[in-house]
């Protein structure tokens, strides 16, 4: 009874490793060590079949070390590991229209049978392997789908920040994080989101515990809208706050986002991508670029070192190009073009 209990708990803790090697970005390679402990076979081998349009196969190996390295490519050394295939034992998961998992392990070389229990021990790895192997893609491609997103918030200069039941930050964006940084309108105050100026606060605060008293019960509410002054003297912080679904129970869940949007701040299009779009030289670009930021000109031909005759000559070609006539709409097609969006997948992997 009690070895039964002691083996209960050592493959609970190797499942438990499983789905911490694979969701924390360990690898499978990692995993089939585990199980070649947890089962003290010789050697364990993976497969994985994806069914899409086409069917991939992927095999994985995890060999005791006098079968890895140099010994593992020895044709004798690898023909008695396999000379036991008839007391291999090989479990798979999966259905026909789904990945396929299928585990095979080889006994030590001496012919040595498992166990009975063996079957049954590797067919609940294999299925705890497949079950943390898709969780850890779905978190992988829920990380790549947040930073893509995030960076496109960065770049529109748009700042997020998200709020727990408590009221307290757990993440901001970099737009968000720059602004709190700075203390200009906004800032930290015992975990929680603050407005400097007194009477911003009070409505900030009567705004938060608004979305955060929000139950599932209830119709959803419309965000709420709020200015928030600043001590630099700058224009006011356009702020917009919702509440969010999640779990009470769930350590770390968003409970509420806080947008804000700095006037100060805009978003710049990505002169290569402009480029692109538009087929526009380099200096054109420049040009667009300058004058999208709200310089006239004159002080667009002055920042770039060029003769306004030449910055108009730019100008004029740009409109040619791009279909317009007015320097207005210019700024309007910019800031709408995907050229505002820039490298916008690899902008998390900037810093």
């Amino acid at each position: 009874m009690l070895d039964k209990v002691r083996l209960d708990a050592e493959t609970a803790d190797t499942i438990e490793h499983i789905y911490d090697t694979l969701t924390e970005g360990g690898t499978l390679q990692q995993c089939l060590d585990l199980v070649r402990g947890a089962t003290g076979a010789m050697e364990v081998t993976l497969e994985i079949e994806t069914r899409g349009a086409t069917v991939r196969h992927r095999c994985i190996s995890s060999s005791a070390a006098e079968f890895s390295g140099d010994g593992a490519q020895d044709p004798d050394a690898r023909s008695v590991l396999l000379a036991t295939a008839g007391a291999r034992i090989t479990v798979e998961c999966g259905t026909a229209h789904d990945d396929h998992y299928r585990l095979h392990l080889t006994p030590t070389h001496d012919g040595t049978p498992f166990p009975a229990s063996r079957q049954d021990l590797a067919q609940d790895l294999l299925r705890h392997i497949r079950r943390a192997h898709r969780l850890a893609a779905q978190i992988d491609r829920s990380n790549q789908e947040r930073s893509v997103y995030s960076s496109a918030l960065d770049r529109l200069a748009v700042g997020a920040i998200f709020l727990d039941v408590q009221g307290k930050v757990i993440h901001a964006t970099r737009v968000a994080q720059d602004l709190i940084d700075s203390r200009d309108g906004l800032q930290l105050t015992r975990g929680g989101l603050a407005a400097a100026d007194a009477a911003d606060n009070r409505a900030l605060q009567s705004a938060i515990r608004g979305k955060l008293s929000q139950s599932d019960a209830i119709p959803r509410q419309k965000p709420q809208t709020l200015v928030v002054s600043r001590p630099s003297g700058g224009r006011e912080l356009g702020l917009i706050v919702h509440s969010l679904r999640c779990q009470p129970e769930a350590p770390g869940g968003f409970a509420a986002v806080v947008m804000i949007r700095d006037p100060d701040r805009s978003g710049a299009p990505e002169r290569a991508i402009l480029r692109n779009l538009f087929a526009m030289t380099a200096a054109e670009a420049e040009v667009a670029c300058s004058l999208t930021s709200g310089l006239s000109l004159d002080e667009t031909a002055q920042s770039l070192n060029i003769s306004r005759n030449t910055a108009r000559t730019h100008l004029r070609s740009i409109f040619s190009k791009s279909g317009i006539s007015r320097q207005t709409e210019l700024m309007r097609l910019m800031l709408s073009s995907a050229a505002v969006l820039g490298m916008t997948p690899l902008a998390g992997q900037e810093e």
